[in-house]
């Protein structure tokens, strides 16, 4: 993967993780001592962002929630869109970063393609950043590193405390994307990255992924994260047709002291962020 190491010159034990889509972002603010959650808050815009107007969006709501001008010994960007593909380490070339994603996406000669290399599944992820928002990120706070969702998301989901025997498979849920994992033997089967915009999207999808396969619905545990609660009408619906779902819960690195998230799955990504590896 392609990180910037942080080394800002402070003595603070505050760091700072944000979850940067096109529809809104969130952030997080840590204690890195007392391992404690300070702040955690989520802002979605109006309406869906053009992408060469996203930095200014994120300026503003982090310079009205003050975390412009604060000064982190840590700050983490995870990246959430569709312009990914993970390709074998075994055969990954730097050099050929633009050819992996030609059937997923459409490159544009000025976009910069960044990667994450995963040893734990050994595989590397090439993606699209947001160039924009990467660099006004780097005027406000110096240097930080950033990960792509789906790396983050496969990093996690190969750390869990899971039969590995058994083929098992996920969903994260994020805004208008839906990210599915299907691993065997502790290798990544299946992956992709769909656009969705209601429940019963999300259920075509999961059943297509279910039927192409050859996932047993009555046996295999569909593991949840991100924007669905509990009984609300995504689980409900995905509930009548795959017999085993269950919510992922996050690692507990970090704690709240003061205050805890009613679906802390919802912030998956974001508790996860401060105390990845990658």
């Amino acid at each position: 993967m392609t990180q910037q190491k942080n080394n800002i010159g402070s003595n603070t034990n505050h760091a700072l993780s944000i979850l940067i889509n096109r529809n809104g972002l969130s952030f997080l603010i840590s204690d890195t001592n007392r391992k404690d959650v300070i702040s955690l808050k989520s802002h979605d815009f109006v309406d869906h962002s053009p992408e060469e107007e996203l930095h200014h969006f994120i300026y503003k709501y982090l310079t009205e929630q003050e975390v412009i001008g604060q000064t982190f010994s840590d700050v983490r960007v995870c990246i959430v869109n569709n312009l990914s593909s993970f390709v074998p380490l075994s055969l990954f070339d730097k050099n050929k970063k633009e050819s992996y994603l030609d059937s997923h996406a459409d490159v544009r000669k000025q976009d910069y393609i960044s990667f994450d290399s995963l040893t734990s599944t050994q595989v590397a992820n090439v993606y699209i950043p947001y160039v924009n928002v990467n660099n006004m990120l780097l005027e406000s706070f110096g240097k930080f590193s950033y990960v792509h969702c789906s790396s983050l998301l496969l990093e996690v989901l190969s750390k869990q405390d899971i039969d590995k025997n058994e083929p098992y498979w996920f969903v994260h849920v994020q805004y208008d994307l839906a990210y599915f994992f299907l691993m065997k033997k502790e290798k990544l089967h299946f992956y992709n990255a769909f656009q969705w915009k209601n429940e019963k999207d999300l259920l075509y999808y999961t059943m297509a992924i279910a039927k192409n396969n050859a996932i047993e619905l009555e046996k295999a545990i569909l593991w949840i994260s991100g924007r669905v609660r509990p009984g609300d009408e995504i689980h409900q619906l995905l509930s009548n047709y795959v017999y085993k779902t269950s919510f992922f819960s996050p690692s507990k690195d970090l704690h709240f002291s003061s205050s805890k998230p009613l679906h802390p799955h919802v912030h998956t990504l974001l508790l996860e962020l401060p105390t990845c590896e990658l």
